[in-house]
């Protein structure tokens, strides 16, 4: 008896010793990643933070100092302190302006045909997909003082100088807008997808409008996918380099490019670090935000 027991727990002892060995497997094939997610992301980064807190000499990076000066500098210099304060104006206002011009435009995708809206949104994924400097050029040939606008209006009599459409706030904003406004697009219209008609139908029968439909039903039931499409907008709009050195030209720099000249032309490495960790940190602020109002939500 004591045998056959035996060669009873045999076979669970060899599926849990495969089980193991599977399990393990995974493991393996990421280590190659992850190694490589270290060496060339995290201890990078983290040499970048250590050199935000040590001074700039002549020959270089003191190591052997550690200092606040660099934040304070970030934070409290006239120079600096305003294009901090532009990037986070011109991150929010393209963010407000994609919360607020997207129900009306996934609300006009998903009322139409499967295949008109997959045309639609082909239409407005294609640019997208084109590389950013070529987008931030092609604004420039529509908003620069000789650009297809200001000509079309001086040509209609409609202005006698050109707008500054350009090396601006606004062009930036136009720019960024243009880009960054797909990553709430594209949730919410799928999460408009997902939901109940049946609800909408409900709704409309019992003598809801189409505002009271929208503000009672559709947005609460899609402001999961808003949130999640917010987050990706203001991150990547406040990391945003290209446009706006091209839009906002040298006199409307924002914390990505005031980084880059500063490591790059002032060569001041501990205080572009600092730059580097406070637009990284910023980064975080929206996610910080999102969670925040969606504990309240649900106390």
């Amino acid at each position: 008896m004591s045998l056959l027991l035996e060669a009873a727990r045999q076979p669970d002892r060899t599926a849990g010793r495969a089980r193991r060995a599977i399990d393990w497997l995974p493991v393996a094939l990421l280590l190659p990643l992850f190694a490589l997610f270290v060496v060339w992301y995290v201890a990078p980064l983290f040499g970048t933070v250590l050199n935000s807190f040590h001074p700039h000499g002549l020959s270089g990076i003191r190591t052997d100092e550690w200092t606040l000066e660099n934040y304070l500098e970030i934070t409290t210099d006239p120079y600096y302190r305003t294009i901090l304060i532009r990037t986070l104006s011109i991150t929010a206002a393209v963010a407000i302006a994609s919360a607020v011009f997207v129900y009306p435009v996934a609300l006009f995708i998903d009322r139409q045909k499967p295949s008109v809206q997959t045309y639609l949104l082909l239409i407005y994924i294609t640019p997208w997909l084109v590389n950013v400097t070529v987008k931030a050029f092609g604004w420039v040939l529509l908003l620069g003082p000789g650009g297809i606008i200001n000509t079309a209006l001086r040509s209609l009599g409609l202005i006698e100088r050109p707008l500054p459409l350009m090396f601006n706030e606004f062009g930036v904003f136009i720019g960024l807008f243009h880009a960054q406004f797909i990553f709430v697009l594209l949730p919410v219209w799928a999460a408009m997808q997902g939901l109940d008609k049946n609800v909408v139908y409900a709704a409309a029968n019992l003598g809801a409008g189409q505002a009271t439909i929208i503000r009672r039903i559709i947005v609460p039931l899609t402001l999961p996918a808003l949130a999640a499409g917010l987050i990706i907008n203001m991150t990547m709009s406040l990391s945003a380099f290209t446009t706006p050195a091209l839009l906002g030209g040298a006199r409307t720099k924002v914390l990505s490019n005031l980084s880059h000249e500063i490591n790059l032309v002032q060569l001041n490495w501990p205080l572009g670090a600092a730059a580097g960790v406070v637009l990284l940190a910023l980064t975080f602020v929206p996610i910080l935000l999102v969670r925040a109002l969606g504990r309240s939500r649900i106390t």
